[in-house]
């Protein structure tokens, strides 16, 4: 072996040896580790978000009902106009009610003319027991005084328990035809509200967010529970959404919590919202 392949043979070992002390004190071939990013530590509030999708309804949505049944004779609204408070929606077939309404007035004016005869006969027969009253007073004094016999003092007590009876009779009779005059005025107060109510009107200003009926139809109406459904009056001013919220978001939510809402019909427009 010559010195010049001893000297390789040296130099390749030292290398070698080298090497090996760099790995093992981990100057080399050592792994770089995890990166991560680091921040200083400050106070800050956490939001929690709660996603969940609904439909849109009107806050206030009024069903409107006849109180009266008919045919629609008019209607003066199609869904998605715009209504305002006092306006003529609809009309029900209004004759037969107009003809009770008619028959109702005869009637009170009927029963106030029985009141007004019973009135004057009333006054005509307060005379007649005023009368009575003054004869039997005459032939009791008379009888008292021996100018007349029983039998004649008996003719003026008859006559005035007669005259009484006839006045209690007539008063009594004053008195029931004045309770029919009541009744009778009552009935025509009904007639002439029924009247009215084959006029619908819109109790409020808003929009006709549904249409059920159409003109020609007949339509059930009571006052005392809700008749045919014929339209609904919404207000459009203010919206409420409903929303299905799963029972692991529900305790998440709470009374006055905000909301930003997005509806499909608004593209990229965000609206507030209060629950």
């Amino acid at each position: 072996m010559n010195k010049k392949l001893l000297w390789i043979i040296i130099s390749l070992a030292g290398l070698v040896i080298l090497l090996i002390i760099l790995k093992k004190n981990g100057i080399i071939g050592a792994d770089e580790g995890l990166r991560v990013s680091a921040e200083k530590v400050t106070r800050r509030s956490i939001t929690e978000i709660v996603t969940a999708s609904g439909k849109v309804y009107p806050e206030v949505e009024v069903k409107i009902s006849p109180d009266v049944s008919g045919e629609i004779t008019e209607l003066n609204v199609e869904e998605g106009d715009s209504v305002r408070r006092g306006q003529v929606l609809a009309r029900i077939y209004a004759d037969i009610y107009a003809t009770q309404r008619d028959q109702a007035a005869a009637m009170v004016a009927g029963q106030q003319s029985q009141v007004s005869n019973a009135q004057a006969q009333l006054e005509a027969l307060k005379s007649s027991l005023e009368l009575a009253k003054l004869t039997y007073n005459r032939q009791k004094q008379l009888l008292d005084d021996k100018v007349i016999s029983r039998a004649e003092f008996e003719q003026a007590d008859n006559t005035l328990k007669t005259a009484q009876a006839n006045y209690d009779a007539a008063l009594e009779n004053i008195r029931s035809s004045q309770a029919q005059v009541k009744s009778a005025i009552a009935n025509l107060e009904k007639a002439n509200k029924d009247l009215s109510r084959t006029e619908l009107l819109s109790p409020m200003t808003g929009v006709v967010s549904l249409l059920n009926v159409k003109k020609g139809e007949r339509v059930v109406g009571n006052t005392m529970m809700a008749g045919t459904e014929m339209m609904r009056i919404a207000d459009i001013s203010v919206y409420e959404i409903r929303v299905e919220v799963g029972e692991n978001d529900v305790q998440k939510v709470s009374l006055g919590d905000t909301a930003i809402i997005e509806v499909d019909a608004y593209n990229n427009r965000k609206f507030k919202g209060l629950v």
